[in-house]
């Protein structure tokens, strides 16, 4: 099991000067997602707006009132949209730090940015999330439901800008629900059970925050859950964010950019190799990905089995 009686990160949040009680948090964390989302579309949806008004087919079928094909024109977006997208999540990073240090008085290193070992914990965690989701896939490809063949036209200079995209999207959402809110949650509550209870929310506000995405499904809300439950207990054992932050990266780069597979519903138009279905939906997640489906379940699970009950080797 892991013990967060000696947690560094827990000890230092206990620092702070404001404690906000549980439900005053996960009020304060809506208002700072609101905020960060409100700039976020300023940022996104300017420029996006702008590229759909100079669409005539989008125009015209807006116009006519058929809503059903303008959707259609505006889902089939040019890959800059995303690439933008993935850059300005930095601003959630932003946010994170600046209610931590301002309003909550924390420091950094309550939010997991400890200096000791960071290049080797984000060197191990950008493995571990690279063989999740490849053993995911591998799942999916053994019992027959997807096929991967090799891209037939692959962007070097488009995949490496996304691999930095995702480098900055990955840390932004764990600094924002895990650094920043778990912790803040964990901080509120004072039972021996806060540390669990702060996952699980966090968790719940983690999959919450994806409803949106294309072809999101009961199921795919299952598997964001166990995602956040994942990295809540990786930061704890490892504690430091840098590890579930790396995961987190290459989890979503390695499905989309590598593997060739939707990414929470989002459909990556440069990747190395090329994902098709081949059976049900049940298993390879259908049209919001692997996210979507029980291969995901299956691999998040046996992750969070390992994290918490796998013994800890013994420091020399």
């Amino acid at each position: 099991m892991i013990k967060t009686d000696n947690n560094f990160m827990l000890s230092e949040a206990k620092k702070a000067r404001f404690k906000p009680n549980f439900f005053l948090q996960i009020i304060i964390f809506i208002g700072v997602v609101f905020v960060t989302m409100l700039i976020l579309g300023l940022i996104v949806d300017i420029p996006t707006t702008i590229w759909l008004i100079s669409k005539t087919d989008f125009m015209n079928a807006a116009m006519e009132g058929d809503f059903q094909s303008a959707i259609g024109y505006a889902s089939a977006s040019p890959e800059w949209i995303l690439v933008l997208q993935l850059f300005a999540t930095v601003v959630e990073t932003t946010a994170a730090i600046i209610y931590c240090r301002f309003i909550e008085k924390r420091s950094l290193n309550s939010m997991g940015f400890i200096r000791q070992n960071a290049f080797k914990s984000y060197l191990k965690g950008y493995f571990v999330g690279a063989a999740m989701i490849t053993a995911s896939c591998l799942i999916a490809v053994i019992t027959g439901n997807m096929s991967i063949t090799v891209s037939a036209s692959i962007s070097v200079l488009s995949i490496i800008i996304f691999f930095i995209g995702y480098l900055i999207q990955g840390m932004a959402e764990e600094t924002l629900v895990r650094g920043y809110f778990m912790v803040s949650l964990t901080n509120s509550l004072h039972n021996r059970y806060a540390a669990a209870i702060a996952v699980f929310v966090s968790s719940l506000a983690f999959s919450i925050l994806h409803i949106f995405n294309p072809g999101f499904t009961f199921l795919a809300f299952i598997n964001l859950v166990l995602s956040g439950i994942f990295f809540g207990t990786y930061i704890l054992r490892t504690d430091n964010i840098w590890s579930a932050c790396a995961a987190h990266s290459s989890w979503n780069f390695f499905q989309g950019n590598v593997l060739g597979v939707r990414v929470s519903g989002l459909t990556m138009q440069s990747s190395i190799f090329s994902a098709t279905e081949k059976g049900g939906s049940l298993i390879s997640g259908g049209s919001f990905g692997l996210e979507g489906g029980l291969s995901v379940t299956i691999v998040e699970v046996i992750a969070i089995l390992l994290v918490v009950f796998l013994p800890k080797k013994k420091a020399a």
